[in-house]
């Protein structure tokens, strides 16, 4: 796992390190096990971690494989260092069972030594149950066939550093009824032993073993179980679902299940070392470079309320442009205290902050407080955007009547193989799949054709909408800086009033063209970052441009002061090269539908004034929409002396708050029911692995 905020060209001597794995010193992580005080990663002479891969014991340089969990540090150390080992114990209360001595079967009559016994295989004690007498419906005593006992063991002998985990103890009792067995209880939180009834056909045969293989042991079941909850956004409490247990019997046979604590403890330990590394860096980068937060608020089926934070950042290195990366997840309340999660941030680097929600006093009052601008993300806005419409007298009586008579013919569309969109209030664009399966997909009889041409007005009135946002989704990050020239379009041209129009679709068009307007092209900030995009300056309408100057001259003067009045300019003469009409134009080209016009560009010049560098700008510079904003300015920004200072303050901002409206509205729906369902104290936990994946931290 390295830093996604340092990352660089290492690959190369990264690899060559791991190859024999030398290390200069180690790097004792922040871990709230004992066991890691005696185990560090191994760093180079620059003190950057090697890898994450291996840990070091810090007694004789022992190397191990980092499982994600404590198990074979704790194995280590017993095994190896016996006297720190029972220090650690004594001093944190830890108790070990003690381990059943060598028998002498074992441990005589060899020349080479103690005959080992295979790790995965188990030592079998048979018990014998008394008879349990119970009273029949006729009265008379039945006795029970006694059954058998099996006892899982830890192998009594192993190989050097081999995982071994004393204090797991499962007990299946094999019964001989028919009945499918079940598990009586989860494990609790002391790891005591567990007692599963299990019928004799969950008993996996040894032809069906030798078919899988190794079999799986309770470590790698460890894993995959962490996986499951982090990867599935799921509660601990599910795995241990009466379902869950019985698959994990069936496909694994008698293995041991680890307690939901320990699974609690596995993720608490994997967000602790990866939240560490990620918060720390991105402090320090708060400190020196601007970024935009993206604030989250949802509630969960408790009905509690949370706030997830995202941060946003440009990287130095073009193909990574703009990072978006989940921060935290709080309780959000009257009593959350949003300045101490801010409270090592250099908030007067923080550009925008982008919200899902529309109204809270709170927040905002907070943000204001800072001086931090406040967008609405995007894909909210579209979704009031089709409230509005659907609240509209006419519109909402359309879509009663359109539920009626998809109820009333459910029957026949149903004998079609055709499947009803299903309605969910959270979501608006369910309400529009329904208006369009009722106009485009049934045919309907003739005495609701009226009913049928309404519902395809209302469809054709807000498909621009629609491709909007598919135009975003064709982008790997779509930034603020696209709002306002793709709004610009949508209200000029396609919202604009024809006089074919009559007044229903004129009140449809009306009401989504006035939000658009107040909420994106009346924002001064994202009219700045649109004239900032070397992409979409030409393609937006300013009538706030005097504002605007005002804004980017405070903003230049302050940079001024900080920087000590240094001034330095880049002498890079590229030029651009605008893409061949023969090359294959990207979702904004077709958008936006527009020629290659290639245009000239003039030398830099020595006044770095914000006015008279956003004039030659605004009249110079052409960049194709398929262009990197960020490569642009650092080719041609040395021509805009003032301007290239200002650019990256409107390159951290993506125009919504996290990707997820990417993905269908079935998806999404989805997702946010698996979100909404998480309870406990692992909901950070689970939501900050979730979202910073593995990927990220490669």
């Amino acid at each position: 796992m390295s830093d996604p905020l340092l990352k660089s060209g290492r690959t190369t001597v990264i690899s060559s390190e791991l190859s024999d794995l030398k290390f200069v010193k180690l790097h004792s992580p922040k871990m709230k096990s004992v066991y890691w005080q005696h185990f560090g990663f191994p760093t180079n002479e620059h003190d950057r971690i090697i890898t994450k891969q291996n840990v070091v014991c810090t007694l004789c340089h022992k190397v191990l494989t980092n499982h994600g969990n404590t198990t074979n540090l704790r194995a280590h150390l017993q095994h190896r260092h016996k006297e720190i080992f029972q220090k650690i114990c004594i001093e944190n209360g830890i108790r070990v069972p003690p381990r059943r001595p060598l028998t002498k079967s074992s441990s005589s009559g060899s020349a080479v030594g103690r005959l080992k016994r295979d790790p995965l295989r188990h030592k079998v004690k048979i018990e014998c149950r008394e008879p349990i007498q119970e009273t029949s419906n006729t009265g008379s005593l039945q006795g029970e066939e006694p059954s058998m006992l099996y006892e899982t063991m830890v192998p009594m002998t192993y190989d050097d550093d081999d995982v071994i985990d004393n204090d797991h103890f499962v007990k299946v009792e094999v019964s001989g009824s028919g009945n499918v067995g079940l598990l009586k209880s989860k494990p609790n939180s002391n790891e005591t032993m567990e007692v599963i009834t299990m019928d004799p056909k969950y008993n996996m045969s040894s032809n069906y073993r030798s078919e899988m293989g190794e079999m799986v042991n309770q470590y790698q079941l460890q894993d995959a179980l962490v996986n499951m909850v982090i990867n599935d956004v799921r509660n601990v409490d599910t795995l241990y679902d009466q379902g869950m247990s019985i698959f994990i019997r069936t496909l694994c046979g008698n293995v041991e299940l680890p307690s939901d604590k320990k699974i609690e403890g596995l993720i608490r330990e994997l967000h602790s070392d990866k939240l560490t590394t990620l918060a720390s860096q991105i402090k320090i980068r708060s400190q020196i470079k601007p970024y935009s937060l993206g604030f989250e608020i949802w509630k969960n089926v408790e009905n509690k309320h949370f706030m997830s934070i995202y941060f946003n950042y440009t990287t130095d290195a073009p193909e990574y442009n703009l990072l978006n990366q989940l921060y935290c997840t709080v309780e959000y309340n009257k009593f959350t205290s949003i300045d101490e999660i801010f409270e090592e941030f250099n908030l007067e680097n923080c550009a925008a902050a982008i919200v899902s929600y529309e109204y809270d006093d709170y927040l905002k009052h907070f943000l204001k407080s800072k001086d931090i601008p406040i967008i609405l993300s995007y894909d909210i806005t579209v979704d009031k955007c089709l409230k509005l419409v659907f609240a509209l007298p006419d519109v909402a009586s359309i879509i009663e009547q359109v539920k009626e008579m998809i109820m009333r013919y459910g029957s026949e569309i149903s004998s079609k193989d055709v499947d009803i969109p299903t309605i969910n209030e959270e979501f608006p664009w369910t309400f529009y799949e329904l208006l369009k399966f009722f106009s485009e997909t049934v045919s309907w009889p003739e005495d609701v054709d009226i009913l049928v041409s309404s519902s395809k007005v209302i469809v054709d009135s807000i498909n621009i909408l629609a491709i909007t946002l598919d135009t975003l989704k064709g982008e790997e990050i779509p930034h603020c800086s696209m709002l306002s020239p793709i709004t610009s379009k949508i209200v000029n041209k396609k919202l604009a009033l024809c006089e074919s129009d009559d007044e229903f679709v004129a009140s449809i068009k009306t009401t989504i063209s006035r939000e658009l307007q107040e909420v994106v092209i009346a924002d001064h900030h994202l009219t700045i970052a649109a004239l900032l995009d070397p992409r979409f300056h030409r393609l937006t309408t300013v009538k706030n441009m005097a504002k605007c100057v005002q804004i980017l001259t405070s903003k230049y003067n302050k940079l001024h002061q900080q920087e000590g009045g240094n001034v330095t300019q880049a002498k890079d003469t590229t030029e651009s090269k605008p893409a061949t009409s023969t090359s294959r134009k990207s979702n904004l080209e077709i958008f936006f539908d527009i020629q290659d016009e290639p245009a000239p560009t003039s030398a830099p010049q020595e006044d770095c004034n914000v006015e008279n560098d956003l004039k030659r700008y605004r009249t110079e510079v052409y960049a194709n929409l398929d262009e990197s904003p960020f490569s642009w300015w650092n080719k041609l920004g040395h021509m805009f002396g003032s301007l290239k200072r200002l650019a990256p303050i409107y390159q951290c901002m993506p125009c919504v708050v996290n990707m997820n409206f990417k993905k269908p509205v079935k998806q999404q729906i989805y997702e946010q029911h698996k979100r909404f369902m998480l309870t406990g104290n692992l909901i950070d936990a689970i939501l900050f692995l979730h979202n910073n994946n593995d990927s990220k931290f490669d």
